[in-house]
């Protein structure tokens, strides 16, 4: 099975600035601010986001990654939460990158970081979900 699609757009996601991933392991949630150009990179069936000799790098199984979905969702305070959110065949949330520090001091939304989202979107077809299954 091919992996190119994820890995492109993870690799997309990670030439944004103030993203942060999310992973949840059942239990608990890790979350980490990402880099801009962090390297990644694709071992049999396992995808590995970050440096492994740092202090943080993530590893996920590809295998059951089947979906992955834009999201953008009011919050209590009013503002939208963006985020690109990837599932497994169980519909459980395997990685969630948040877009963040989306709107200024004065609450209002920074259109070039909306338009990095939009272009995203857009590059993938501007589809809702993404399957990744063939």
């Amino acid at each position: 099975m091919s992996y190119n699609l994820i890995k492109e757009l993870i690799s997309d996601i990670l030439n944004l600035d103030d993203i942060m991933f999310s992973v949840n392991s059942g239990s608990g949630i890790c979350e980490v601010k990402t880099e801009k150009g962090l390297p990644i990179r694709v071992t049999d069936k396992w995808i590995t986001i970050g440096h492994e000799d740092k202090s943080w790098h993530i590893h996920l199984n590809l295998e059951l990654v089947t979906t992955a979905k834009f999201v953008i969702e009011t919050r209590q305070n009013g503002m939208n939460g963006y985020s690109i959110r990837f599932f497994d065949s169980k519909g459980n949330i395997a990685l969630r990158a948040n877009f963040v520090k989306m709107y200024d001091d004065s609450g209002n939304l920074i259109s070039a970081k909306s338009m990095k989202y939009d272009e995203i979107f857009r590059k993938y077809g501007k589809k809702e979900v993404i399957s990744f299954t063939p």
